[in-house]
């Protein structure tokens, strides 16, 4: 008896490792621009638009990347398109880091965001079917703190090689942790509902088993998982998008999906060192405050996963409590940077103050949970292609706020964008009292067939 005690835990800590080491990628290659960027023009020459062009190329890739990996994943399995993730990381990285032209960067940056599109769906798909109803939350928000680990790592990186001004070694150390996946993704399991879905319902039950450590459990999971898969086998996907329920799915995923980004998020975590030091602060003190919050970051979204927060609270009351967090610190600094000039102290102290609270509660309340809602609302059939839709319309909302900030920011000043930002939070609140579901602690099938009835 004692050998099989031990082997569920060893399959769950294996397949959770796996199915989050691509967010790590996504997180740094995501994050590590913030510090290239600022040295990248001291080879390439950038103007305001060619300094959005080339952050915001990640994020056009990304948009490809997630509405092909959605498809791709119903029909292939969640693990393939992992690895294929991996294999784009690496190329991407090596491209970019080797570019000899802006054209050429914009290039390898686009690749870049094929894998972090394919990331951004596929993972928190990959983690929510293999947790238990009980942990999906905490399991799923693995998503968010491997990402924050990978946007740390990147800071940290940044810091570390500001002092000699190397922007290529910081996008090139991208490869060893692509590698990596590559790497361990060979040997990794597909989720079981995949498995089921393509045929495998065996391999499926097998996997249960190692992962929940109960026989009797994992056939009665199975159970539910095979009856629902039969329910839909004949339906064409068409006709599933266009069922009624599900098209108000969509638009609730494609809706919380741009409400993430017009936070303003990726207004800090591409310019935060770029703002900074137009409040008259050095470059490597701007990379040395995204260093040590990024560390802050990691430490409270560990709080967040450890204590279970998203499973105990529910998901809705985090994100309102998000949502008041993130309004209230972007209208803090954005009324300061109206008020105060540009290179006062007081000013430089007010904006980390706010971007430590901004970056902590997002770390703690969006950057998880929309992902963990995202995974649980949409039907078993259609679940890959439905996520891939959200997650597109999240990047194209990324896109947006990555490519027009330095040019809104040169225009009107960081204080009226801030503040813009700030205001999108308050018009959010109300929508997302009345729309979203609370799905924590039921399992997916069960949520599903309460959708299918009409039921919130």
């Amino acid at each position: 008896m004692g050998t099989p005690a031990a082997r569920p835990g060893a399959t769950t800590r294996r397949v959770y490792a796996l199915g989050s080491l691509a967010a790590i990628l996504f997180g740094y290659d995501n994050g590590i621009i913030s510090a290239a960027i600022l040295f990248i023009p001291h080879e390439l020459p950038l103007t305001p638009l060619l300094k959005g062009t080339v952050v915001s190329a990640t994020v056009v890739g990304a948009m490809v990347g997630a509405v092909g990996s959605g498809p791709a994943a119903d029909r292939q399995g969640r693990q393939r398109v992992l690895l294929a993730a991996g294999v784009v990381f690496t190329a991407g990285a090596l491209g970019a880091g080797l570019a000899t032209s802006v054209t050429a960067l914009v290039l390898f940056r686009f690749v870049i965001g094929l894998g972090i599109g394919i990331a951004s769906v596929v993972v928190p798909l990959y983690l929510a079917e293999m947790a238990p109803a009980g942990a999906r939350g905490a399991v799923t928000s693995l998503n968010q703190y491997m990402i924050i680990v990978g946007t740390a790592l990147a800071a940290a990186t940044g810091y570390g090689l500001a002092f000699v001004g190397s922007w290529r070694w910081m996008i090139l150390i991208g490869v060893v942790p692509a590698v990596v996946l590559v790497v361990g993704l060979l040997a990794a399991p597909d989720t079981p509902r995949s498995l089921v879905r393509r045929g495998r319902p065996e391999q499926g039950r097998t996997l249960l088993v190692g992962l929940r450590g109960d026989q009797a459990a994992a056939d009665r999971e199975l159970a539910e998982i095979t009856t629902l898969e039969r329910q839909q086998r004949d339906a064409e996907l068409g006709a599933r998008m266009s069922a009624g329920w599900v098209r108000k799915l969509l638009l609730l995923g494609a809706l919380l999906a741009v409400f993430q980004q017009i936070t303003g998020i990726n207004t800090i975590v591409y310019y935060a060192p770029s703002v900074l030091t137009g409040f008259g602060v050095s470059e490597v003190t701007a990379l040395l405050f995204t260093f040590l919050n990024g560390l802050l970051n990691i430490a409270t979204i560990a709080i967040v996963v450890r204590a279970k927060i998203v499973d105990r609270r529910g998901r809705k009351p985090v994100l309102l409590a998000g949502l008041v967090g993130m309004s209230a610190s972007l209208f803090a600094v954005g009324l300061a940077a109206l008020l105060l000039p540009p290179e006062s102290p007081v000013l430089f102290g007010i904006a980390v103050a706010a971007f430590v609270v901004f970056t902590n509660t997002f770390s703690a309340t969006w950057g998880p949970v929309l992902w963990v809602v995202l995974a649980e609302i949409f039907p078993l059939a259609i679940r890959g292609t439905a996520m891939a839709l959200a997650t597109l319309f999240n990047w194209l909302t990324d896109f947006f706020v990555s490519l027009t900030f330095p040019t809104f920011t040169a225009l009107v000043g960081a204080g009226v964008v801030f503040l813009a930002y700030a205001a999108a939070g308050v018009i959010i609140f109300p929508i997302v009292w009345w729309a979203v579901p609370e799905t924590k602690q039921r399992s997916l099938e069960s949520l599903e067939q309460q959708f299918r009835g009409g039921g919130r």
